[in-house]
């Protein structure tokens, strides 16, 4: 399958499969991360749509709450709510009361990870505890208008928990326990944001107005059966891929790339060279990354960079293809480290938890199914149904609350590549609907140097590449879901 760099106004960027060289992406996909920021409590966050309530008390210095932890007394100054979204990470700080009370403004329908920090320390240091329950890491509603009080807090070795019961705390929020359950197996990604101090300069990045983020770029071709061909354009004609038996849709999962974020403002060096192959680093740049077991990570197949807007990035490829995994994907926690040459900065990512490629492929992956409709051979339409895969036989059907807890709001994008050349563009919004059908004539469909007449020709014959892609919202870009030309046919 081939990959690609667009600029439409659906804004779907879309990367290399996993037999390919590493990407370049010049542009976000507008698919992923809203920029409207939750208000926060206090000090933090920015003029939102805050519709969830969550207080509580937090520990003190030499309070009773505190009597387990390890590292000696520490005083709470903030707790720091984190909605890890791909794109942009949005923070909200809510300042401790001399009685340990918070609040904090947060919306619906995100999962965020909360963070008890000391603002007296640096970097890493100032993580004080990290909230856990049962298998999540994060907490979310999908119940606008909701309010969670935590009680008071209490911190061990670095967790932090809550008196209230597991089905308390659920109920309180609304949450089905089998949606808790779902959003548990996933949500650790969510923990590389547990650093408030990324750049370690001893402030809190959300009072400095520095933007820091992590995400993730993961690639699959999607295969007909366990090892079997890419699926192909005219797969897709009149039917969806297969959710079951021999020739169930299998995601083989190739190129996975890390990005390291922030704005051009703070440093807008390259720090990625492209003319090697493999790309390595430039201008000073250093990557490192550790396991907090002390075993050794697998080293990156390449180095690849984006820009977005005021954005830029880079980081390490992994070509999981090739038999490595992503740090943190063992079970022991990586520390990420990004060193910028220019600035002498470095952005340090801990806590980092990742999956392997064997859990990618096998379990609760979700992704679109598409489906092109045609008339007399003619592709008049897009369908499509959110599926989860159950395991390494079989994709469900997603539900509604399962799409809006873990999909971004923008849903998921096909783009189409026809002849006679690559940028002749068929964009087309699938949404965060269970289901849908779209004519290809609809006026949200975006049409770049393709004519309304053009599109009374289009067959699979004309379709010279299809991907699909999604943001989830724990950091994920996942390019997922699309076909392969037809053999013969290319714009290349």
């Amino acid at each position: 399958m081939r990959y690609l760099v667009r600029t439409l106004p659906l804004s779907l960027a879309l990367a290399c499969s996993s037999g390919s060289g590493p990407s370049t992406d010049t542009d976000s996909p507008d698919g992923g991360s809203d920029t409207d920021v939750a208000g926060g409590g206090g000090d933090g966050g920015g003029g939102g749509q805050a519709d969830f309530t969550v207080t509580g008390r937090a520990p003190g210095a030499g309070s009773l709450r505190m009597r387990h932890a390890v590292d000696g007394p520490r005083t709470v100054s903030h707790v720091m709510a984190v909605d890890p979204s791909g794109g942009a990470a949005e923070r909200v700080l809510a300042p401790v009361g001399a009685d340990g009370t918070f609040t904090l403004a947060l919306r619906a329908g995100r999962p965020y990870v909360l963070v008890f920090v000391d603002d007296s320390a640096v970097g890493v240091d100032m993580v004080v505890g990290v909230f856990h329950a049962e298998t999540l890491d994060t907490i979310a509603t999908l119940e606008p208008g909701s309010a969670l009080d935590l009680g008071d807090v209490a911190v061990d070795a670095g967790a932090a928990s809550t008196p209230l019961d597991y089905d308390t705390l659920l109920s309180d929020l609304g949450l089905d326990p089998a949606l808790a359950l779902t959003l548990g197996a996933v949500d650790d990604l969510s923990l590389r944001y547990a650093n408030p101090d990324i750049d370690a300069d001893g402030e809190i990045d959300l009072l400095q107005g520095h933007t820091f983020g992590l995400d993730f770029h993961v690639r699959a071709t999607l295969r007909v059966g366990p090892g079997g061909a890419s699926l192909r354009v005219s797969d897709l004609l009149d039917a969806f891929p297969a959710g079951d038996g021999p020739t169930v849709a299998t995601p083989d999962f190739g190129l996975t790339s890390i990005y390291a974020l922030y704005p051009s403002t703070f440093d807008a060096t390259s720090y990625v060279d492209m003319s090697a192959m493999p790309p390595v680093l430039a201008a000073g740049a250093t990557f490192t990354a550790t396991q907090t077991d002390g075993s050794t990570p697998s080293a990156p197949t390449s180095f690849s960079g984006l820009g977005f807007g005021d954005t830029r990035g880079w980081g390490p490829d992994y070509d999981l293809a090739r038999g490595v995994e992503l740090p943190g994907s063992s079970g022991s926690p990586a520390t990420l480290v990004f060193g910028l040459g220019a600035t002498r900065t470095s952005l340090t990512f801990s806590n980092v938890v990742t999956r392997t490629r064997a859990t990618f492929t096998d379990q609760g992956t979700l992704m679109p199914f598409v489906r092109l409709d045609t008339t007399d051979g003619v592709i008049t339409g897009v369908s499509w149904v959110w599926k989860q895969r159950l395991n390494a036989d079989i994709w469900v059907d997603a539900s509604a609350d399962e799409i809006a807890l873990l999909v971004s709001d923008s849903g998921a994008f096909v783009d189409f590549h026809v002849l006679p050349a690559w940028d002749h563009e068929i964009g087309v919004s699938l949404g965060q609907a269970p289901t849908g059908s779209l004519l290809l004539t609809d006026p949200l469909v975006h049409l770049s140097n393709v004519s309304a007449s053009d599109l009374t020709t289009l067959t699979a014959s004309q379709v010279c590449g299809m991907a699909v892609s999604y943001d989830d919202k724990l950091g994920l870009r996942v390019f997922a879901g699309g076909a392969d030309p037809d053999p013969g046919v290319s714009c290349w």
